[in-house]
């Protein structure tokens, strides 16, 4: 339905130019113009300066034959179909229940044009032979098509949610995995360093003594050396000065002189003890704890990090009647409650366990497991590495 603004522009385009007011059967004269039959019939009634002469138009000034009146009721239509849309914006009618083009209330629906239509609208000549039904009528099948494609939507949702759930629990298992290595990587890293620092420090105090050694046996062999050079350089000068004393002076007690110089033996001193060179050949040997360590160390950290996750879900076929399995295979909880459960040789009956559903043939795995103590409101979380064709879950 039109708005109030452009209805009352409408209005204003049907308002009789000498009363100002909305047209009442109105006539059309020689010049095109339009007024009210009675407004007109007054205006000629009015005399002119000149008898003689026709009355002229009270717009154009145009003159006209007063008989000459034409009875507009194409325009008598609109303006009734005017003053309707005025009513019913007056009265506040809903513009989706109303005819924009004539203002009656909507009730049919043209199957073949797919549009709306009121009484007047059904009646026209496009929509004669179209395929007509009550607005209620029409919309049943198309509420059927919109709850089937609801049904598609809501189940397509359905499935992106549990998507997302089920990609959500495997992010969450993801970040607990890299939790748990950065704390391993964490733990061996801060072991190696200690055992680090405390191998730095034995070495160190090691190295410590061996140079306490050293300097200790320098000092030792520069005193012995210190020592055989006085002697030898007092031999030598006694010498030199016999050397240089006359035949009767150099002579006396010259065989004994010579007796000693002769008999003397030079001490040759070793400035390192074979024990202290044999202590530091063996110094070496001290790292070797260190190396093991260090290929431990990295055997170990590779071997942590090296685990990947292992998906597996539970073998119903084998879990014990006392024990609920999710939907998803991925939980199991005990029950007091014997269940019904189908008899076959796989099944547990003593021991509350489960069996994966799929083994394990090869390579480094891990898997997150939560125990749940009954009537407890806690839960632990381990991870540990699966046994090979099958792993056991005891409840």
């Amino acid at each position: 339905m039109a708005s109030a603004a452009s209805v009352t522009s409408l209005a204003d385009e049907v308002n009789c130019p000498i009363c100002q007011g909305t047209l009442r059967e109105p006539v059309t004269i020689d010049c095109g113009h339009n007024f009210c039959r009675a407004c007109l019939t007054r205006y000629c009634e009015i005399p002119g300066p000149d008898l003689e002469e026709s009355p002229t138009c009270p717009l154009c000034k145009e003159p006209f034959r007063p008989g000459s009146f034409r009875p507009n009721w194409q325009l008598a239509n609109v303006v009734e179909n005017i003053e309707r849309l005025q009513l019913v914006s007056t009265l506040g009618l809903g513009e989706e229940d109303v005819c924009q083009e004539h203002g009656e209330k909507i009730y049919f629906f043209c199957e073949d044009d797919e549009m709306q239509l009121c009484v007047v609208c059904r009646e026209a000549g496009e929509h004669a032979t179209h395929t007509m039904r009550f607005l209620e009528d029409a919309a049943a099948p198309y509420r059927e098509q919109i709850h089937k494609c609801l049904k598609c939507l809501r189940k397509e949702r359905e499935e992106i949610q549990e998507v997302q759930s089920r990609e959500n629990k495997r992010m969450q298992v993801l970040l607990t995995q890299v939790s748990t290595k950065r704390q391993q990587v964490i733990s061996e890293f801060a072991h190696l360093r200690k055992f680090l620092e405390e191998q730095q420090s034995i070495l160190l105090a090691q190295l410590e003594s061996l140079d306490g050694d050293i300097l200790k046996q320098r000092d030792e062999f520069d005193l012995l050396v210190a020592g055989e050079i006085c002697r030898f350089s007092a031999l030598i000068e006694e010498l030199e000065e016999k050397n240089e004393r006359p035949a009767r002076e150099l002579l006396t007690d010259i065989r004994s002189t010579l007796i000693r110089c002769e008999t003397r033996k030079c001490r040759k001193p070793v400035a390192v003890s074979p024990e202290l060179g044999q202590r530091i050949r063996d110094f070496p040997q001290q790292a070797l704890p260190l190396q093991r360590e260090m290929k431990m160390f990295l055997e170990k950290l590779c071997f942590e990090l090296d685990y990947e996750p292992a998906h597996i879900s539970l073998d119903p076929q084998t879990s014990h009647p006392k024990l609920l399995l999710s939907e998803d295979h991925q939980r199991a909880q005990f029950s007091y409650k014997w269940q019904n459960s189908p008899d076959n040789p796989q099944r547990f009956d003593r021991a509350t366990c489960v069996l994966a559903h799929t083994g394990i043939t090869g390579g480094r795995h891990t898997w997150v497991w939560m125990a749940r103590v009954p009537g407890d409101s806690g839960c632990c979380q381990f991870c540990s590495p699966p046994s090979l064709l099958g792993t056991e879950v005891a409840a």
